[in-house]
């Protein structure tokens, strides 16, 4: 039996060879199907640079250098999964959508595009509320838009610069004025920038109460035309003013029933907490998708209800008309979302 068993030697190690060379290449075949399925990193990544590229070249979007680009194709990716999950996961009131900021980080575009401080003004204030005792008609209780009553200019764009509080103030002038004139002139947030430096920052922040202020003791303010936006803090030009303001007033804080009835009679400037709106797009801000932090300007240019019954604040926000719904966003009202009710003022003419 020996020399049967030792003959048969050279064919079980060639058994087990050509078991160990199957089991190896059906390893290499497993792994490389597993890197085409459908979900795995590589493509999802070359469908997300194909979806990069496509939104830089829309965008007119180039990098100084390959680790640039590179680093802000992570970021895209990164913007890109939040929008595509947050409007996957539905149950919203509202939608995102990947736009010009999508190769920001939130901490870059927070410290950009918003800006406000809630830094206390010094005693030009009106004292009171002058809305506090006028009856709203039936129509204003339920529905206010200036914009069709003429008294918002276009959609406006701060850039890169945090002077949201000049764009707010600015909306809120060009709105009273107009409603005591007939006349819509677009005014200057740039003499803001440069000329408001007391308690505001220029393109670093500032407030909407200390702008007005300076509007009081400067005599006014000029139009857009006589002075341009440049989107950078300057030395401050001497200017003929073209609308004037007597005083503002602050509307009591957390009183949205005040807040109505203030916009019910003129577009208001409000601090909110924009920290979920990079990528807002349409459809009703709810206050779960925000806290109080007040670190954004805007105008509040009239309140109205959803077709689903919500009741919403339209505001004016000032990053361009491919921003939200043409530049404007609808925020839930009634709940202080965002802390839309905490810091909001007006001009008096």
């Amino acid at each position: 039996m020996a020399p049967y068993i030792a003959n048969k030697k050279p064919l079980v190690t060639m058994a087990v060879i050509l078991l160990a060379v199957l089991t190896i290449a059906n390893c290499i075949c497993c792994t490389v199907a597993a890197r085409d399925l459908p979900g795995s990193g590589s493509v999802v990544e070359a469908a997300m640079m194909v979806r990069f590229e496509r939104w830089a070249t829309e965008h007119g979007r180039t990098y100084k250098d390959a680790a640039e680009k590179a680093r802000r194709f992570q970021v895209f990716m990164a913007n890109a999964i939040f929008v595509d999950s947050s409007n996957a996961a539905g149950g919203k009131k509202y939608h995102l959508a990947i736009n010009g900021f999508a190769d920001m980080t939130h901490d870059e575009f927070m410290a950009r595009y918003t800006g406000y401080k809630a830094t206390p003004a010094t005693g030009m204030k009106m004292p009171g509320f002058q809305y506090g005792n006028v009856t709203q008609s039936e129509p204003q209780q339920a529905e206010v838009d200036w914009r069709q009553k003429g008294a918002v200019t276009g959609v406006k764009n701060q850039e890169d610069c945090g002077c949201c509080w000049a764009f707010s103030a600015v909306a809120a002038i060009e709105g009273i004025h107009h409603i005591k004139t007939g006349e819509l002139v677009s005014l200057s947030e740039q003499q803001l920038l440069d000329c408001s430096t007391n308690g505001n920052y220029g393109c670093d922040g500032g407030n909407m109460d200390n702008a007005f202020e300076y509007i009081i003791s400067n005599g006014g303010i000029t139009t857009e035309d006589a002075y341009q936006y440049t989107a950078i803090q300057d030395m401050c030009q001497s200017v003929q003013p073209a609308v004037t303001i007597r005083s503002y007033q602050d509307v009591p804080r957390y009183d949205e029933d005040a807040l109505a009835a203030a916009v019910a009679n003129q577009p208001v400037s409000v601090g909110v907490d924009a920290n979920n709106f990079q990528f807002y797009d349409g459809g009703v801000m709810t206050t779960d998708s925000c806290g109080t932090d007040l670190n954004h300007a805007v105008t509040i240019v009239g309140y109205g209800t959803a077709e689903d019954g919500s009741q919403y604040w339209l505001i004016k926000n000032s990053w361009g008309e491919t921003w939200g719904e043409g530049g404007y966003l609808r925020l839930e009202r009634g709940v202080n979302a965002c802390g839309v009710a905490i810091q909001a003022s007006y001009p008096v003419a």
